[in-house]
């Protein structure tokens, strides 16, 4: 009987750490913002949509490195930090991986008619 209190007691002292652990790397990570967008050339995004409120920046240039070449007219994903100017990850992505109201943003179809 007292090995499965024992046993009680230490699992649950492993998921309290845990715990502890998963909300201090929560915290620390800080707000990021998410942005999804097509290339105009390999530095330079044409356009680019932030997820959260769909804010639409133009001709944003951006670095390119080892790990991320784009080419013109691939979509990207773009992360960065609330108040940096640093993208701290960049990815291309297909077409199918935007939302589908951040990608008519994107190819400007808010005023096409949809009716049909």
């Amino acid at each position: 009987m007292k090995n499965k209190k024992a046993l009680g007691f230490t699992l649950i002292g492993i998921m309290v750490v845990i715990c502890v652990v998963l909300v201090i790397m929560m915290m620390s990570s800080g707000k990021k913002d998410t942005y999804y967008g097509i290339m105009k050339d390999n530095h330079t995004v044409e356009k680019m949509v932030r997820e959260k409120d769909q804010k639409v920046e133009k001709d944003v240039h951006i670095k390119t490195d080892d790990n991320f070449k784009p080419e013109k007219g691939q979509f990207v994903m773009l992360v960065k930090k609330e108040g940096s100017d640093d993208f701290s990850k960049k990815k291309v992505v297909k077409h199918d991986d935007i939302p589908h109201g951040l990608m008519m943003k994107i190819h400007d179809m808010k005023n096409m008619d949809m009716s049909h």
